[in-house]
């Protein structure tokens, strides 16, 4: 198989140079990134990932011993039908321990490093739309990220294990990949850990065994997968398996939690998720659950299939995360100053279901936001313009982008509110959409173009009038 590709990347080299372009001759160089102006090395050019095998063992010293193998197809004309010059050289995002060796279709290749870029060079250049392997070894002691924000996150050390999570830009810490929401991919991980602990990963767990001193779990995420929403947790953990409305279902606590916290773990997740099923339609995975796993990160974070949070979640804090799976896993942003279609979105999946469960409405919610006086620097960030990666996660991104929703909401009647919801994460399952693709809906839906009122919820800086 490697073999054929080789061939068929060198015939393509031949006729590009028989062509007598100068940029077939020696090919061309993957960007180092992908154009995304709040984190412009974030993704590489030049090429597609299609999946991630990702072989992890963990040993209790904190050290690990891993190797990626991502396939990918080469992309150098922006998908355009006619074949464009081959692939050269190109990056991965890699903030972890040391390679030792880097592999192209089996044949050793050059690389080097420059900050967060691991950059490889095959032996012979990839003919454009041809697929290929890359496998690379590494080993180390893999270390957190600092954000803009000034958060912390990636692979982060516990009492009895780690918690690694990616958003946004933390996965890096413990796999190479291709970063950015606009490449998905499916997911293989295999993590080898000492005996007395578990490792736990995105999808379905398909292998659990010891065996002498180690214990191996083998996960697989189906469903492709922005990088960012991988995770790893390892730790001594309470675990439940049984099966949930259909889906494969994997959530484990902390052993000093009790059997009680799996219960009630269960009990919310089924809620939100059958709660969203009303909303946005089917739900978009094959598997479900969550961890929890006290860790110094002091966030939750909505890992395809299985969230993570710090501590015991409440039921607000259940769906908002599960509310991710459709609104930001599935439908994912086109560039990260678009996060307001994530957080907006989930934050106003809390408000709907505490509204359809008997507690506050919505326009109460709405209303308690809006005594937030004038003055308040909430106002300054506009959620769908929040003016840079420092404020990806502001308070207005969440609760001023849930706003917007609700004056969308009493804009365009009930009814058509609910069927931009569902058509919002069905339509555009798997995808990545920008606001301009929300205004687009809603013109098919109502007929008219989005209200004035909903423009200035997402764009005006200071406090808009009041609906």
């Amino acid at each position: 198989m490697r073999a054929t590709r080789r061939a068929l990347a060198a015939s393509a080299l031949s006729l590009l140079v028989a062509a007598g372009g100068a940029a077939a001759l020696g090919g061309v160089v993957g960007d180092a990134g992908i154009g995304d102006r709040y984190f412009p090395k974030m993704g590489n050019g030049g090429y597609q990932a299609t999946s991630y095998d990702l072989r992890l063992r963990y040993r209790s010293s904190g050290k690990v011993s891993a190797r990626m193998l991502m396939v990918a197809a080469a992309d150098t004309d922006g998908g355009n039908p006619s074949a464009g010059p081959p692939l050269k050289r190109f990056n991965l995002d890699f903030r972890g321990p040391k390679v030792s060796r880097v592999r192209v279709d089996g044949e050793p290749a050059t690389f080097h490093r420059r900050g967060q870029e691991l950059i490889v060079k095959p032996s012979a250049p990839i003919g454009d739309d041809l697929a290929f392997e890359v496998k690379v070894n590494y080993r180390g002691r893999p270390r957190p990220v600092s954000n803009p924000d000034g958060t912390r996150d990636g692979w982060t050390e516990t009492s009895d294990g780690v918690v690694a999570l990616g958003e946004p830009q933390a996965v890096p810490t413990f796999a190479p990949v291709n970063d950015h929401p606009t490449d998905k991919a499916t997911w293989r991980v295999k993590l080898v850990v000492p005996k007395e602990l578990l490792g736990i990963s995105n999808g379905v767990l398909i292998k659990n065994e010891r065996r002498g001193g180690t214990r191996t779990t083998v996960w697989q995420e189906a469903e492709p997968m922005a990088s960012y929403l991988a995770m790893i947790t390892i730790g001594r953990y309470r675990i439940d398996a049984e099966p949930l409305d259909g889906a494969d279902y994997f959530a484990a606590v902390d052993r000093s939690m009790s059997e009680a916290a799996l219960e009630t773990l269960r009990e919310r997740t089924l809620k939100a998720t059958d709660f969203m099923e009303t909303v946005a339609g089917p739900y978009p995975f094959s598997a479900t659950g969550g961890v929890v796993d006290p860790s110094g990160l002091g966030f939750a974070l909505e890992n395809q299939t299985r969230s993570y949070y710090p501590s015991m979640p409440s039921m607000d804090l259940v769906v908002h995360e599960v509310a991710h799976q459709w609104y930001g896993n599935s439908v994912s942003v086109r560039r990260w100053k678009q996060i307001w279609l994530n957080e907006g979105f989930a934050t106003y999946m809390e408000w709907l279901y505490d509204e359809e469960t008997g507690g506050t409405t919505t326009a109460a919610r709405f209303a308690a936001e809006y005594e937030r006086p004038a003055r308040s620097s909430f106002w300054e960030v506009p959620p769908a313009r929040p003016g840079g990666p420092g404020n990806l996660f502001a308070d207005a991104v969440y609760d001023r982008g849930a706003m917007a929703l609700q004056v969308l909401r009493s804009e365009i009647g009930d009814v058509d509110f609910r069927e931009v919801l569902e058509r919002w994460a069905t339509e555009n399952a798997d995808g990545n959409v920008t606001t301009a693709d929300l205004y687009a809906l809603i013109l098919d839906v109502t007929g008219s173009p989005r209200p004035d009122a909903f423009d200035a919820w997402l764009y005006d800086e200071g406090k808009p009038a009041a609906p």
